[in-house]
């Protein structure tokens, strides 16, 4: 079937036709303007006889809106095929009555070997005609609508209780008789009009024509009802057995239907939605699926704020208002009110969430790509789907427009959207989101939406430049292959953006959102995220830095920016944390902003008596806390029984749960939501680890604790484990031996990501207009930063590039420029660090560790070289660790508060 290309008569074209005009009818057109249903006048449009049945297409669906002369053309054509079905002689079929209308047309002049088109065509054909604005009336409920077309179906057959059905066998004639007297069941019903077709070409030998006026007018009668799914199906159905059956016994020669939407399984052609057709009909009302509950008006108007044009839902007429307040506009209403329509709506415009997209538009392509029908697309059709499906989709939001290319110049498996707030629309303001959709047609979907996200990286849309117009733009990838489907999105930043200035406020905490959003100051060590998204072949990393180097700040950052966000609250608050930081520069980075789930857990608050059932019970009751968390952020009841029971048992620390196996559960879990691969990030481990413990079976434990969650783990996307010390998970019989540790004395990755550099510090005290004022030059012996470096660096990192020197501890940094801002001179350098935590670790762990202890509390550490080639030299510190100095650092602690 084919969209009509066939040349019709116009008024302005240069051809003979009848006009009656109101008040000068000639009496001989009257019986004509009865016949053709004209009121006033008729225009000789008869040559479209001759068009229709040079047409390649033995399907020919016309839509154009009411009052176009639709139901006048298919009258016309009714007329000059329908035989004479009484008294007819051997192969003599014509329809003279019918004949005498034709023979002042134009058609009469028309000639097809040597005969006129009268003579050969006219009044040789069974007629099967439908016009189903009337044929039957749309009920309260779906069974009495149905009782109703049954009504129809009676009434149409015993439209022909004069033909002779001597043709037809015994088993016909008896389905014939029953049609005719209503008794048949809904199967039977569905095969009503195909059976009627193949009937009468057995009873007159000869191919049907089929004319069908306003096919969709049942569809959009029941838009606004509680059973139009139901009739959808039942009426698609009626439609796919005649073209099904006509498969097989050829028993159509022609098919015309007409409508005002071009929508319906099967007959549906998305002619209209490509790219040739748009640019030349721009003035055409019309729609890409009905099936939606609106109308889409390819109406294009210039705007003050853009420089290209807007495709906007204009009402045009007062036919079309009436007709979408009347027939779509609750329907439209109650499509937005959907919960899987609203999420994917939300999800392409503000949310991102990819997952929801792909169920959406795979749970679309079965219901709307005619699967099952028999019907083979092309590769371009099914891009023209998505096309209209994701079109359709957006333009239900009240939110945004949707605007599509004027200059059509995309490769052929490529097509572009663009979606603008409306928000941006009534202001000159540019700064919020603009999303930028790419579909792609892709034999592998993954490597589909990687190449349409790298298609026109320079983010030119009808020739405007967007990064120079819009500071923050969201480019979303999706590709498919028949069936299967796929979305990426990245985020790409304007040339103009500007990170908003940070406040002259200190934050030392933990919390990187909460620095963020209350906008403290924070020095972007966001490149670490970049090192991670790019690392190669590591799935586990122990990083070990003294305490309060930035271990848990880091952590809370990589967190947020991996963490697939709950709802769209959760969103709001956390999507623009990461604008203009660093790893926000590459927008490949950006593709994995807010994709995965994110296991965490710190041990920082393990309280516990160093005893092996206490500090299980602590892990027990930790675990259990993310068992939580995420029962509140996934769909609980799709999980299995098992896994149902299994996490509720680790949930509620019920007996014989095996601890070891927990958090791998829980990524084959999360993995099912997410439809990807966890990451697990454990904070200060070191605080569940006792030397006290090593005999006891709970040291084993806990490293096969570790050992089962990070090694062999197929769910896990990467892991880090952070502490003080290098302990517990250092023998080689720990299990947990895939670990790439990074220390001070050896970090070939993040040897830069903790602490502040020498650049750093600068930054720092300039943003804070901290300056000595006996300073001329960097090098002054006493001058604040050769102070700092006195008093707070000393830090050295050994690294893949060398050792990176005079790295400051950035908690001190922080608290003396909190004590120090806005100064000159008389400069305040405490003692930050050493009082900000216990030191009952550290005291232990000397103890236990040194190679000569002497009474008087002084004893030499054996910390090796990095270096194997130097293994057999020593690193000795000699430092003094007592009593009385341990009671003072407990008396001084501080609470850390701003």
């Amino acid at each position: 079937m084919a969209e009509s290309k066939l040349k019709r008569v116009t008024e302005n074209e240069n051809q003979d036709f009848t006009v009656e005009p109101p008040n000068k009818k000639r009496k001989e057109s009257s019986d004509l303007l009865k016949k053709f249903k004209c009121k006033y006048f008729y225009i000789d449009k008869s040559l479209l006889i001759k068009e229709f049945l040079q047409d390649g297409s033995k399907i020919v669906c016309i839509t154009r809106p009411s009052g176009y002369g639709k139901t006048t053309n298919l009258t016309m054509l009714r007329y000059f095929f329908e035989m004479n079905y009484e008294n007819i002689k051997e192969n003599e079929f014509q329809n003279l009555q019918n004949k005498k209308y034709f023979e002042n047309l134009l058609i009469s002049k028309e000639k097809e070997d040597d005969q006129t088109y009268l003579d050969k065509y006219q009044g040789k054909y069974p007629i099967i005609y439908i016009d189903f604005s009337s044929a039957f009336k749309i009920e309260k409920t779906f069974e009495a609508t149905i009782e109703s077309f049954k009504s129809f179906i009676k009434k149409l057959f015993r439209s022909y209780k004069n033909i002779n059905l001597k043709n037809l066998d015994k088993y016909d004639k008896e389905q014939w008789e029953n049609f005719q007297s209503g008794i048949f069941s809904l199967y039977e019903l569905k095969e009503s009009i195909s059976f009627l077709c193949l009937s009468l070409n057995k009873v007159f030998n000869k191919q049907i024509i089929l004319l069908i006026d306003n096919y969709d007018s049942p569809i959009l009668n029941t838009v606004n009802t509680s059973f139009y799914n139901e009739f959808f199906k039942f009426y698609k159905d009626v439609f796919l057995n005649i073209f099904k059956e006509d498969k097989y016994y050829h028993y159509l020669f022609k098919t015309f239907i007409t409508g005002n939407l071009n929508k319906i399984p099967i007959l549906m052609n998305y002619e209209m939605l490509k790219k040739d057709y748009i640019e030349k009909h721009r003035e055409i009302i019309w729609t890409l699926l009905v099936g939606y509950g609106y109308l889409i008006y390819d109406y294009r108007t210039v705007t003050t704020n853009f420089d290209f044009k807007i495709v906007k839902l204009e009402i045009r007429t007062n036919d079309v208002s009436e007709f979408i307040k009347n027939k779509l506009s609750s329907w439209k209403q109650n499509l937005c009110k959907d919960e899987k329509i609203k999420n994917t709506i939300d999800s392409l415009t503000r949310n991102y969430d990819e997952e929801r997209i792909i169920e959406f538009l795979k749970d679309k392509i079965k219901s709307n790509l005619g699967y099952g029908t028999g019907y083979d697309y092309y590769e371009n059709e099914f891009l023209d789907k998505y096309y209209s499906i994701i079109y359709s989709l957006l333009s239900l939001s009240d939110e945004c427009e949707v605007v599509t290319k004027k200059k059509f110049n995309e490769n052929d498996n490529i097509r572009e959207l663009l979606i603008i707030p409306k928000k941006n629309l009534k202001s000159n303001n540019n700064k919020n989101d603009i999303v930028y959709i790419i579909i792609n047609y892709n034999d592998i979907v993954k490597e589909g939406c990687i190449e349409a996200l790298d298609y026109n990286e320079n983010l030119e849309f009808d020739d405007i430049k967007l990064k120079e117009k819009y500071d923050k733009i969201i480019k979303f990838g999706i590709a498919f292959n028949e069936k299967i489907c796929d979305v990426i999105y990245e985020i790409n930043y304007g040339n103009c953006f500007k990170k908003k200035e940070m406040q002259k406020e200190i934050y030392t905490g933990e919390d990187f959102q909460y620095a963020s959003n209350k906008n403290y100051y924070l020095i972007d060590k966001t490149k670490m995220i970049s090192k991670l998204i790019n690392r190669k072949g590591i799935i586990a990393y122990l990083i070990t830095r003294p305490r309060r180097f930035g271990k848990s700040l880091n952590l809370s950052m990589i967190k947020e920016f991996f963490e697939k966000p709950i709802n769209e609250k959760e969103n709001e608050d956390k999507k623009f944390v990461f604008d203009g930081l660093e790893v926000s520069k590459d927008r490949k980075n950006m593709r994995h902003f807010h994709k995965y789930p994110v296991i965490f857990l710190n041990f920082k608050g393990n309280k516990s008596k160093e005893d092996g059932s206490s500090i299980i019970n602590f892990l027990k009751t930790e675990i259990s806390s993310v068992f939580i968390y995420y029962k509140n952020r996934i769909d609980f009841n799709k999980l299995s029984s098992y896994q149902k029971e299994e996490w509720n048992k680790i949930e509620q620390m019920s007996d014989g749960v095996i601890l070891q196996n927990t958090i791998k559960f829980l990524c084959t879990c999360l993995k099912e939501f997410y439809k990807r691969r966890c990451i697990i990030l454990i904070d200060e481990y070191d605080k569940i680890f006792s030397e006290k413990l090593k005999s006891e079976s709970t040291f084993g434990t806990i490293q096969t604790f570790f050992s089962d969650t990070f090694k062999g783990n197929d769910y896990l996307y990467f892991g880090i484990v952070t502490g003080c010390l290098d302990i517990g998970l250092n023998e080689l019989n720990s299990g947990a031996n895939n670990f790439t540790k990074c220390s001070l004395l050896k970090d070939n990755y993040f040897s830069d990501c903790y602490g502040f550099t020498e650049d750093e510090l600068k930054n720092v005290l300039s943003n804070f207009n901290i300056s000595d004022s006996k300073e001329k030059s960097d090098d002054i012996e006493d001058g604040i930063k050769e102070r700092l470096k006195k008093k707070y660096g000393g830090y050295s990192c050994v690294s893949n590039i060398g050792i990176i020197k005079n790295t400051y501890n950035p908690y001190s940094i922080m608290k003396f420029v909190q004590k120090n801002k806005n100064k000159r001179d008389n400069f305040e350098l405490s003692n930050y660090w050493i009082y900000s935590e216990k030191n009952e670790k550290l005291k232990n762990l000397l103890k236990n560790s040194l190679v000569a202890e002497q009474e008087s509390g002084y004893g030499i550490i054996d910390i090796g070289f990095p270096n194997e080639k130097e293994k057999k030299k020593k690193c000795l510190i000699e430092m003094k660790v007592n009593d009385e100095n341990i009671k003072e650092y407990e008396d001084n602690e501080d609470d850390n508060k701003i």
